[in-house]
């Protein structure tokens, strides 16, 4: 018997866990919440350089923010083609908007987190209709974007805490030790 089409799935460890939670329904839906945070940090750890973090939050620290469009996309190459590039996407768009408050940098990494973690359910939906079945698959993917859209004040937070505007750190994630830590009711 199988332990489940998330041993074999070929994605980053955390996100092997989002697929495990999200599969089993053992696990409350707040629980696949938990699982996702971490995640989507460690995606943006893998991908967006420190530098350019501090150069994208240092150009909405300027007084004079007529041209910061142009800016911002003198800054795709330190963006990279993950993670900082979608930011750097959103951000260029809320410019468009007139949308250059001291939101908008974690406005920005905001929708690029919740974007990354879409792509991470349809991913791991991908992956169980090839290796399991298709309700299944649908499931997983269905509990995922719950967890997504339940998870919107966290990814924020986690957000201003990427970016480094967060005025209090994050707790961090507790994992169940023993049978008295099980599932919640």
């Amino acid at each position: 018997m199988s332990d489940g089409p998330h041993r074999s799935l070929p994605m980053r460890p955390r996100w092997k866990r989002v697929a495990e939670c999200g599969d089993n329904h053992a696990f409350a839906p707040g629980e696949v919440s938990r699982a996702l945070l971490p995640a989507l940090e460690q995606d943006c750890r893998d991908e967006i350089s420190p530098q350019f973090i501090n150069s994208f939050c240092e150009l909405y620290q300027s007084l004079f923010k007529d041209h910061l469009g142009e800016e911002l996309e003198a800054l795709r190459p330190a963006a990279g083609c993950g993670i900082g590039g979608t930011v750097l996407d959103y951000a260029i768009q809320l410019a468009a908007n007139d949308e250059n408050g001291f939101d908008a940098p974690a406005k920005a990494m905001t929708n690029a987190l919740i974007d990354r973690a879409a792509k991470g359910a349809r991913q791991v939906e991908e992956h169980y209709c090839r290796e399991s079945t298709a309700p299944r698959g649908q499931g997983v993917r269905s509990r995922i974007e719950q967890a997504i859209s339940d998870s919107g004040p966290a990814i924020e937070g986690l957000s201003r805490k990427i970016l480094k505007l967060a005025s209090e750190p994050a707790a961090p994630a507790t994992r169940q030790q023993g049978l008295d830590d099980g599932v919640r009711f």
